[in-house]
């Protein structure tokens, strides 16, 4: 009877022990459960000290919209100056063709209500004041702010800005065609004469092959490519005179022509000897003037041209020789009314497609027009090329239309061309009983 008090008084505490065990077990779960759920509520609260720092780096990249505004204003008139726009122009404009043009296409846009000047009248009002530009007024003076009417080149709010972007551009953070890319700047063409030192004299006067191959040129697409300047070609018949010490000491002005030299300028072959016997005669010079030197040397070199697309002096294409002419040809038809047919050749050369030519001419002087890829009784044309043939005498209007210049020619339908042609490649032909125009 003693014993089984005992053992119940035994089988008490041993359920007090285990009940503490499980309060313990139970309170270190409910606060693991805590800790997670406050780390999870700091993740997703945005007052977090986390996200409040992530979201500083993140205001530190994103420019503000004044930022954005100024750094716009700055460049849109330096691409005025640059393309020689010419002013007064009205703000509407300003603001639509030149400011928002002006903000690069990887670029946050700008919206003024974010700007602390909420309208761009009250932010120019303040470059007014502070002597970067000029406004003009309304003609009923009511608005203060209707034109831009000069630009204060040498602020020096807009020389630093200059600085800062040319230090952009060396280090490869902005584009150097950031300035001549403003909307009235008009995309233009010209073909280059470049030079090619022949490999007989090369060889002969042992020129360095990197200098004569134009490794070191400016130009990316020249280098490598044999194609030199008229100023890199000079460099080099100056550079073998000095290193051979050809400048006549007797006779100030002078170059001794020494045996590879006059190998390289004044020798000619067996053939050309026999046409021109009297003019060897005497032998060849030993001393020449420098500038009779350097101009034989020019002649002696082989020609060779670069299509250059200009603004930014970007090299479109290389080639031997003189650049391919855009061929207009005008011929009489016979009948009994005077009629004429213009006929054009070679705008593929410069990367012109001749049905869409053909199109748009027909379009713009209201003419007939077709092409042709195999003309009868004309010379035949190169593989993929064709020949336009329109009705009408239009070497005007076409040497308009293709170099962009309106101003060739008398006719609407000329303005506003996209074509930007060299006119020295234009070469216009006038057959017989084709009159010339008036000139302009």
């Amino acid at each position: 009877s003693d014993a089984v008090p005992k053992m119940r008084h035994v089988s008490k505490e041993m359920e007090h022990i285990t009940l503490n065990d499980k309060n313990e077990e139970t309170a270190e779960e409910v606060q693991h459960d805590a800790i997670s759920t406050h780390n999870v509520a700091n993740t997703d609260d945005p007052s977090s000290p986390d996200n409040h720092n992530e979201e500083t780096k993140e205001e530190a990249t994103t420019p503000s919209h004044d930022e954005i505004l100024s750094k716009a204003f700055f460049t849109s008139l330096l691409q005025i100056l640059s393309s020689k726009t010419p002013l007064p122009i009205s703000v509407s404009t300003y603001f639509a063709k030149h400011l928002v043009s002006a903000i690069p296409p990887n670029s946050p846009r700008l919206d003024m209500k974010q700007t602390s000047y909420k309208k761009v009248g009250p932010f120019l009002l303040e470059m007014e004041s502070k002597g970067i530009i000029q406004l003009g007024a309304s003609k009923d003076g009511k608005d203060r702010c209707a034109f831009l009417a000069a630009i204060v080149k040498q602020h020096p709010d807009l020389l630093e800005f200059k600085r800062q972007l040319k230090k952009e551009v060396e280090a490869g953070d902005a584009d150097a065609s950031i300035i001549a890319s403003g909307p009235d700047t008009k995309r233009k063409m010209a073909v280059v004469d470049l030079f090619i030192v022949p490999r007989h004299i090369s060889d002969g006067l042992q020129l360095e092959k990197d200098d004569v191959m134009a490794v070191n040129a400016k130009s990316e697409e020249r280098k490598g490519t044999g194609f030199l300047t008229k100023a890199e070609c000079r460099t080099l018949i100056e550079g073998y005179i000095e290193k051979e010490e050809l400048a006549d000491t007797s006779n100030r002005g002078n170059i001794l022509v020494n045996g590879p030299l006059c190998d390289a300028l004044y020798r000619v072959s067996k053939k050309d000897k026999k046409q021109s016997a009297s003019d060897h005669e005497s032998g060849y010079p030993t001393s020449v003037k420098r500038k009779d030197l350097i101009e034989r040397w020019m002649d002696r070199m082989d020609n060779g041209h670069a299509l250059v697309e200009m603004p930014g002096s970007k090299i479109l294409h290389l080639g031997r020789g003189e650049a391919n002419p855009v061929s207009i040809e005008v011929e009489f038809r016979q009948g009994n009314k005077k009629k004429f047919l213009t006929r054009v050749r070679g705008m593929e050369e410069y990367g012109i497609d001749a049905e869409s030519l053909s199109t748009e001419v027909s379009n713009r002087f209201a003419c007939s027009s077709t092409v042709e890829t195999n003309p009868v009784g004309r010379a035949a044309l190169k593989r993929g090329r064709a020949e336009l043939v329109f009705q009408g005498h239009l070497s005007e209007e076409l040497t308009a239309l293709l170099t962009g210049d309106e101003k060739l020619s008398s006719h609407g339908g000329a303005k506003g061309s996209d074509y930007c042609l060299p006119k020295n490649v234009i070469k216009v032909t006038l057959r017989k009983g084709v009159p010339a125009r008036k000139k302009r």
